[in-house]
């Protein structure tokens, strides 16, 4: 008695062009699960590929995406940054970030030439003191004014300071960070008007204002801001770190879920059970083929 094949059925995976499936798990986790129409699997890795990845960047401040390899090295792509490109479009930034970070109008500001009004927190330190100081939590509002010198920053602060109200002015000593650097904080330093306001006394501000996600996110850090941060969130920034790395390397399993399909599960075996004269040990086989549930593939 001939072998009957089982039947032919074409698996949701094959539905749809095998390449663009490809192209969009690549560019996005489960992108391409959700054009192939398996929604379940789509959902779940958008939300948990992406969900930690994000959440390592946010843990580490921003600080954690970036390929700076060493000078003189052979690779373009550090092996840091390539697990983190396996996730996706949400890695590539990195890629032309570095190029925007060492253009030569990226430079730190010392004299403003427009106002700038941002949320600050920092501390109130004074200049010949390296203690931490007193906390500050408010806004910063700076005009370029013209002086007996020419230009000047000068400004006020307006806010907290260890949880009291406080306002002070501002001027002398003013430091605003590159525009494109690393992390989503922007260091900034000014001096304290002194009591008689006739000019900087012996306190200043420092800390920092928002930097925008375009300007911070993918730029590698300079060996002193990683040294800070490092030292500053210890084994959390470590965390950061390997949360992107594990995001990474599951999108790449999830990539060839999308284009082969999953290892088992699809439930679609037909089976041919021979009788005893054609196989002796048919009584070892199974009287029916296993039940065909489509749920169990995704």
């Amino acid at each position: 008695m001939p072998t009957v094949p089982p039947a032919v059925r074409r698996k949701p995976w094959e539905e749809r062009s095998v390449v663009v499936a490809l192209l969009l798990a690549v560019l996005v986790p489960g992108l391409g699960h959700l054009f192939q129409g398996r929604i379940l699997k789509a959902g779940i890795y958008f939300f948990g590929i992406l969900g930690l990845f994000v959440w390592g960047v946010k843990l580490g401040e921003g600080v954690v995406v970036y390929n700076l390899p060493e000078r003189g090295a052979s690779r373009r792509i550090t092996l840091h940054y390539a697990a983190q490109l396996g996730a996706g479009a949400i890695a590539y930034p990195a890629l032309w970030q570095q190029k925007r970070l060492l253009r030569e109008d990226n430079r730190t500001v010392r004299q403003l030439d427009q106002p700038l009004t941002a949320q600050f927190s920092g501390r109130l330190t004074s200049v010949d003191n390296d203690t931490p100081g007193d906390k500050l939590e408010g806004t910063v509002s700076f005009t370029p004014e013209s002086g007996e010198y020419g230009t000047e920053t000068k400004g006020n602060f307006t806010g907290t300071l260890n949880g009291k109200p406080v306002e002070l002015k501002l001027a002398g000593g003013f430091y605003l960070d590159k525009p494109v650097g690393a992390g989503f904080r922007r260091s900034l330093k000014c001096g304290v008007v002194g009591d008689d306001d006739s000019g900087p006394g012996s306190r200043m501000i420092v800390g920092s204002i928002p930097r925008p996600i375009i300007d911070g996110y993918g730029v590698p850090p300079d060996l002193e801001q990683l040294q800070e941060i490092t030292g500053r969130l210890g084994k959390l920034h470590e965390l950061a770190l390997v949360f992107t790395w594990i995001a990474g390397l599951l999108n790449v399993l999830a990539i060839w879920d999308c284009v082969q399909g999953p290892a088992y599960g699809f439930g679609d075996e037909s089976w041919y059970v021979p009788n005893a004269e054609e196989n002796p040990d048919s009584t070892k086989l199974p009287k029916s083929p296993p039940v065909n549930n489509p749920a169990t593939s995704v």
